[in-house]
Parts: structure tokens; sequence; C-alpha cells
């Protein structure tokens, strides 16, 4: 008869809200099963034996038969994911004394240090042998050991718990444990790179009963920052595999054949370990494409580490990952099956991925009640997992230094309130940290907004459906099988506010806005202006959702004609990314201009530039508006007639506008230092305005003379 107080799980993922915290999550139905009730005590035995606290688990995340356990509790338990476990019932005493050993040699001993390990220690339940995480204020983690406790057994902390930490000079080397609930934003990646690994080093021999090779090598690629080190690490930690660490540029040395040795040294080394796990950090730099480099060193190491690789089917059970943020610098022959057999893209975290990673990096900190993780993963796209783990950083020492420069003086830190990070540092950090994936072009989130703009109502509200709307709300598309628009293209004359409206769009989409310079993109070296250009496109991708806007497009994309070469190819290959943009989700491109006849036609068709927004002069209550809003902010007499100034600028643009009201503001400003205080108002007056007025129309009547 089955014992009705144990029962067996399935081991699955913690949610990322667990972590580190000493909870373990089953379904409701199984814990009343258990005779059990939330937070009480339970004892789980794999290879051997730790307590943690109940919690109900989710549907979603634990269905039935499986228990929800963070890496630490694993490795605990002496299991791993898909493993199982039994569980049962325990019992707890209150801790008398509680004595913990530091894992990492780095850890310094200070008083300060006891009171805020017990804080983050109270109501957890431990047994000797354990070892327990306790999240640092800048998001890092301290690891530490349970060397004992008084009384014996499953003890809980509590307020009278005494905390010693042992003095031991020898302490291990101890590589930092990465689980994978500390990797966010990425479970799909995992689940796929776990499928390749783990599934060939825990049951070799189900592969041989079905007669398949398992993978040999797993290329990871992407942008620096995404994560690609970090799986790798938490790989190395949840399996009991022989885990190999190989820094690219480690392995190359100046004399003759030593690089290859090195090579054929680590791979003999995860033969003998087997099973195994050689991980190649930064392969660019070990094996570069053979065409393009002259050094005999680097076409060596490429021969060696393709032989190796070929070699791995009688070496035993040893998978190579390898990671890059350049895969095309690698060697083709290295991105074949049976050497890299997988290649898996850790690209750019969406907004939930962003969610995800900021909560990791947050756990350790001391949030006030006004931070939203939702309303920093909305406003940081083209934010990576470095630049996330960047922003925490800053808005911690931001806390910090608000604290110290509180601290009065003769004052101990002791005596200090607790320090909390709050969203104005979290707002105030943002301003100090750059999204990696589009630092090397000029990206902005200008400040302009709708009111800045003086009517043009029906193209604002256009934009505003086309752009805005699938950005900020893609299940409007999704309900109505709606595409948007693939490009938007603004003609008319200049200084209608083409730029202007596009700026504000941007600020009121809170999107990155990525204007490309189209000095950028020509280059006297063959080849090399499509490549900045395919390079824009790649990085719109990556920060989507995004705005890239092409200002002066009949510059860049002119009619094709014979004899014209550079424009030509630059046209071609402009008309390539556009067609590639399918793949593109989320990103708008908007081109504009003031002669459309000039750009080639195969831009105007439908699927490239969707649609095109004609610009016009503003019409008395536009130029009305235009004029509101450049003379809002200044000091206005009040005998100006902006009525008459709206009928006596007939013709004029938006750029028109502004300029004669800033030269109007000049004279104004001119008058009231060359007079004395008492015979003028220090505003701007109806005089100043007419003048400004008068001396723009006839220097524009003599422009068009000219020409």
């Amino acid at each position: 008869m089955p014992d009705k107080n144990k029962m067996k799980f399935k081991v699955v993922e913690a949610d990322i809200q667990d972590a580190k915290k000493g909870y373990v999550r089953i379904p409701s139905a199984e814990i009343a099963l258990l005779g059990l009730k939330p937070n009480d005590v339970v004892k789980i035995t794999g290879k051997r034996s730790t307590v943690a606290k109940i919690l109900p688990g989710f549907p979603e995340s634990c269905p039935a038969g499986c228990i929800q356990m963070d890496g630490v509790i694993r490795q605990n338990a002496g299991t791993g994911l898909g493993d199982t476990v039994e569980l049962a019932p325990a019992e707890a005493q209150d801790a008398r004394s509680v004595v913990l050993s530091p894992v990492l040699s780095g850890f310094q001993r200070e008083k300060q240090a006891v009171p805020i390990i017990k804080k983050n220690l109270l109501g957890r339940v431990l047994i000797t042998g354990d070892r327990i995480m306790i999240p640092q204020f800048s998001g890092g983690d301290e690891a530490f050991s349970v060397e004992g406790t008084a009384p014996r057994g499953p003890v809980v902390i509590t307020r009278d718990t005494i905390i010693r930490i042992k003095g031991s000079e020898n302490l291990e080397t101890y590589r930092e444990q990465v689980t994978y609930e500390d990797i966010g934003g990425l479970s799909k990646q995992v689940k796929k790179i776990r499928e390749i690994v783990e599934l060939p080093l825990k049951y070799p021999e189900l592969f041989e009963r079905l007669g398949i090779e398992p993978p040999k090598g797993v290329l990871l690629y992407g942008p620096p920052g995404t994560g690609k080190t970090l799986i790798a690490r938490a790989i190395a930690s949840e399996t009991d595999a022989h885990f190999l660490l190989v820094n690219g540029p480690e392995i190359m040395h100046k004399y003759y054949g030593e690089s290859e040795a090195r090579l054929r040294q680590v791979f003999e080394e995860a033969k003998r370990k087997a099973p195994s796990i050689i991980f190649i950090d930064e392969i660019d730099a070990i094996a570069p494409r053979r065409t393009e480099v002259h050094g005999d060193v680097e076409k060596r190491v490429v021969a060696q580490l393709l032989a190796l690789m070929d070699g791995l089917e009688a070496r035993g059970n040893v998978i190579v990952l390898a990671a890059t943020n350049v895969p095309d610098l690698i060697d083709p022959a290295l991105r074949r099956p049976g050497r890299f057999d997988r290649e898996i893209l850790i690209d750019v975290p969406d907004q939930q991925g962003r969610r995800e990673i900021l909560a990791i990096h947050t756990r350790g900190m001391a949030l006030s009640k006004d931070v939203s993780l939702e309303r920093l993963a909305a406003v940081t796209h083209g934010f990576v997992g470095a630049d996330l783990a960047a922003l925490c950083r800053e808005a911690g020492m931001r806390a910090l230094h608000r604290a110290i420069q509180s601290l009065k003086e003769n004052e101990d830190f002791n005596e200090l309130p607790e320090v909390t990070v709050t969203m104005d540092d979290f707002l105030k950090a943002l301003d100090d940290v750059e999204p990696s994936a589009t630092r090397e072009f000029t990206v902005e989130l200008p400040p302009s907004k709708w009111e800045e703009v003086g009517g043009l109502d029906k193209i604002k509200a256009e934009l505003q459906a086309m752009v805005e709307w699938p950005l900020t709300h893609p299940e409007l598309l999704e309900r109505f099988r709606l595409r948007p628009p693939r490009g938007i293209l603004l003609s008319g004359p200049p200084g209608t506010g083409k730029t202007l409206v596009v700026r504000a769009l941007a600020g009121q989409c809170r999107v990155n806005f990525i204007p490309v310079n189209g000095s950028l993109l020509f280059s006297r070296l063959r080849g090399q202006a499509e490549k900045v250009l395919h390079e824009v496109f790649r990085k719109a991708r990556q920060a989507s959702p995004c705005i890239l806007f092409f200002d002066e497009l009949d510059a860049l994309v002119p009619a094709r004609r014979r004899g014209e070469e550079t424009s030509s190819r630059l046209v071609s290959q402009f008309l390539l990314e556009f067609d590639a943009l399918e793949e593109m989700h989320q990103v708008v491109v908007i081109g504009a201009t003031n002669r459309i006849d000039l750009i080639d036609p195969a831009f105007l068709r439908p699927g490239r530039f969707d649609e095109v927004l004609e610009f016009t002069l503003p019409d008395k209550s536009e130029r009305r508006a235009i004029f509101e809003i450049h003379l809002k902010h200044r000091p206005l007499s009040s005998d100006v007639d902006l009525d008459l100034l709206c009928l006596q600028s007939e013709g004029l643009s938006g750029a028109d506008i502004e300029a004669v009201c800033r030269r109007a503001t000049f004279l104004a400003a001119s008058e009231f230092v060359q007079s004395t205080p008492e015979k003028i108002s220090g505003k701007i007056e109806r005089k100043h305005l007419e003048k400004a007025l008068a001396e723009f129309l006839q220097r524009k009547i003599k422009q068009k003379t000219e020409s």
C-alpha cells in the first residue's frame, strides 16, 4: 500500500517571483490530499533531502502531478527538471541559532551583513547542508551553506534566531550558480537548448535504441547582452555534466602549434570526463572565415576545430555550445549539420520578456509602492538584458546617493531609515542607460507631442490610425485581420511640417525613433552603402517597435538611370530590404520628400510605400494655430491681432511662420535692451510682428525673382 502522506511529483520550472524564496508549488487538490495548508513545511527527497514551504500552483504553470521548484531547491534536493521527487509533510522547530558559511571567497564579513541576511531569511525553513541565496540591493546574490542549526533537523528562522557567519580563510572555489529562473524573456530558446543538450546527456540509451544520432553542437547568436553566455552558465549549473569553458581569445597563442594543442586538450578532457559540455565563447575570434584572414594561425585553428567537431562521434557523450554576436564572421564549414547542428537566435526581448528581466534584477531591491515594472517594460524598447540590469543598478545607485546626501554629520549608516528605490529613480536612470541594440545609430525619443503641431488635423488622425494604433494596440490588427502599412510617404512643399509630424508621432507613441542620416549611406567603397543600409534595417528590427525615418528620400532613392551605378545599387538594396519587411513586426518606415517626382517609381507601388500623405500650405485656421503655438510662451501685448496676421501671412508655411515669430521676438528684445524700461512694455507688440512679416515677405519675393 502506498503511503498516503507521501506523493511523487515531476519537477518543473518555478515562477520568476518565487525564485530563491524557499517556496515550492503543487496543485491545490494535491495539497488537500496530503492534508496540508498553504505555508506548511514539506520534506522534498530526490538524491538528498531538503525542506521548503508549500503554496498552491497556478494551473497554467503547474499541471497535475508536477511540483514547481527553483534552481536552489533543486540543487538542495539533488534533482533536475523532468526528474521525480518525493514530497511529504514535515515539522519544523523555531531556530535558536544557525551557522552559515559563505560560499564565495570574496564575501566580506562585516557587522552590517548579519542583520541584512537575517531580514531576508525571516520565515524561511532550513536544514543542515542546504545552500541558500541572499539577494543583494544591487541585484546580485550572495551564496551561503548551512553548516549547522540548533535544534537539529528542519528549523524556521524567527526574529529571535541568532545568525552566525562561519569565519574560514579557505573557502571553496565556486562558480557562481545561475539557474533557469535567472533567465528572463528567453523561455522558448531555453526550452529548445534544453531539448538539444539535456536529453542526449540524460538519456543516451534512448537515442541508441531509436537509432538517432544526437546533436553535436549548438550555436547561439544574437546582439551583445541578450543572454547567450548566461544560458550556458545556467546549463552548466543545472546539469550534472562536466562543463568546460573556452574563451575564444585565450586559445590563440604566438607559438607554432600551441593554439591547436590547447584545443585538443579541451576536447580530450571532455572525452575523459563525459558526459561533458564544451562552451566556446566568442567563437568568431578563433574560427573566422579562412578566405578573409591572412594569418596562418587562424587557418590552422579553424582546421583543427573542424577536425575535432567531426571526431565527436568517437569521443562519446560530448556536446559543444558556442556563442557569437557576429555569426557572419564564422567560417561556413562550421555551420553545417554534423558540426553545429542547430543555430538559435537569442534576440532582443519583447515587452513581456523585459518585464520578466526587470523582475529578476529587482528581486533583492527594496522597491517603493509607486514602482511599476509594467510601465518600465513598456518604455524600454530596444533594451537587452544587460541594459536592464544596468538600469536597475543605476536606479539603486541613485537611491543610495539620495540616502547618503540625507545623512547628517556624525550619523551612523545603521540609523538611517530603510532605503527604497522609487519610480523616479528608474525614470532618471533611463537618461543614463542607452539601449545596446541601437547604440551605434542615433536613436532618440523626441519630446514633441501632437499639441506642438499646428493644424494638420486630418494627417495627424491618419498617422495615428496607421502607425500609433498598430504599435500600441496590436490586438486591434488581430481582431480585424489587418496588416499595417509597411511604409508611409510624406510629400509636400518645404516647411509644411513633415519632419515635425514624424517626431511628434514618435514622441506620442513612446517607441524608438531612428532618423537615418543620408550621409551615412554614401561611401566611395563599393558595396559599403548597401551594407550600412542593411545594418540600419537589421537594427530597426531588433529595436521594434520602431519608426525608421528617411528624410529627403528623393536624394537617397532617385529614379534609376543608365550610367549611375552607385545610386542604382542603393535603390535595389532599399527595395530588397523593403520586400523583407514581412518578417519585421512593429517596424514602420516613413519617408519625407518635397520632390515625389524624383523618387524611383518602384517605391510608389502598394506593398512598399502603401500610403502617400500630401502636405499642403496651411489655411487660415491652421495658420492661426501655428501662430498660437509659437507665441504661447512669449510675452505678448494685448494689441496683437492674430486674425489680421493670419490674413497677411497667406501662402506661408509653418516653418515660415515660425521664422516670423522668432524675428518679431528678436526685434522686441532688441528694443527692450536699447531703450529705457519706462518707455516700452517689454512685450512683443503688433508693430514687431508686422515688421517681421513685411521683412520676410520682401526677402521671399527677392529670392523668387533671383531664381
